[in-house]
Parts: structure tokens; C-alpha cells; sequence
């Protein structure tokens, strides 16, 4: 089974972030577009995993972190990363308490290292994903300043997730498959 750690949503969040994604859409040729229950924030993408293996993930996640404290975050900007003739990967970018979120990747890498998954080579970079394979009629600028102009609610992050992965009738789908509470 596919499977990663993130930081879910509430919906009322999510609903601004379809607003922000129709205003893409507005001004694109061409695009696939992130459905509305699949908008999170991913810590650590672990890929194929034995179930066998969840409740080995579920204990070290909970020693990793059992002291851990609630934050939350605030969007207010976008990126992206280049493909070939297009952007790749359009995103949301998080921000007000990054020292906080690194602190948050880190100990979910120490536990999964734990486990016997490879760390992440890359920096973090904490993002949104809200579209792919994007070709558009006017400058990303106008997005951005879209984006930046739009006020978001908070994200509350008082938990991280294993998500199941899988593709139901052509369409991705995240399943929950337990979480880990902070204090």
C-alpha cells in the first residue's frame, strides 16, 4: 500500500483554497487540477509499505511525538516547480511558524529512520500542491498577486496522519489511516 504522513485540513480551509485554485484555472490553457479532499501538507512520503509495517510507523511516531505542541500555519504566498514548457507543480506556500513545521519534518524523519526508511536528501520545502502540468495565458505574477491579496484562514496543525494512497475509479484517493494527537 502507497502511503505518506501529512497534515490534513479543515474544510472550510479547503474551500479557500478552491477559490484560489479556480482563479487558476481562469487564466490557464491547460492544467490538472487537485481535487478538494486532497489538499494537505505532506511531512514524509513513504511509498509502498507493508501493512505489517503501520504499527511499527504508529509506535515510533507516537515516542517521536508525545511531547510535541500544537501550532498552526498561514498561506500566503505561491510557487512553483518548473517542468518542461510548464510549471510541474503549482503550490501554496505555509508560513508563520516554519522553525515550528521544520522542527515537526525532523522528528517525523527521525522516526521513520527509525523504522528503517531513508531520510530526505532535499531541504523541506513545505508546500500545497494545487495544480499540475500548468500552461498559462497570462504572467504567474497575476497569480501571485492573487494569492497575496487573499486571506486565509489559519491551519491549525494538532496532528499529523498516515494516508493511504490509492486510486479509486481513475481518481486519487487519501485515506486516513490513523494520527498521532499533539498536546
Amino acid at each position: 500500500m502507497r502511503t505518506f504522513i501529512g497534515i490534513d485540513f479543515p474544510k472550510s480551509l479547503k474551500e479557500q483554497i478552491v477559490e484560489v485554485q479556480s482563479f487558476l484555472k481562469s487564466i490557464s490553457k491547460k492544467g490538472r487540477w487537485k481535487y478538494i479532499d486532497n489538499f494537505h501538507l505532506t511531512l514524509k512520503f513513504l511509498g509502498e509499505i507493508e501493512y505489517e509495517k503501520v504499527e511499527k510507523i504508529r509506535q515510533a511516531l507516537e515516542k517521536n511525538l508525545k511531547d510535541f505542541s500544537r501550532f498552526s500555519l498561514k498561506i500566503s504566498s505561491c510557487g512553483y516547480f518548473k517542468g518542461h514548457g510548464n510549471l510541474r507543480v503549482v503550490y501554496l506556500k505555509p508560513d508563520g511558524n516554519l522553525e515550528k513545521l521544520n522542527t515537526l519534518f525532523y522528528l517525523v524523519e527521525d522516526a521513520m529512520a527509525e523504522v528503517g526508511f531513508e531520510r530526505e536528501k532535499r531541504e523541506y520545502t513545505p508546500h500545497i500542491t494545487i495544480a499540475q502540468d500548468i500552461v498559462l495565458n497570462e504572467p504567474f505574477e497575476s497569480f501571485q498577486k492573487y494569492v497575496e491579496s487573499y486571506s486565509f484562514d489559519e491551519i491549525p496543525v494538532e496532528k499529523v496522519i498516515l494516508f493511504l494512497s490509492e486510486e479509486i475509479d481513475r481518481k486519487r484517493v487519501y485515506t486516513p489511516i490513523f494520527d498521532i494527537g499533539f498536546v
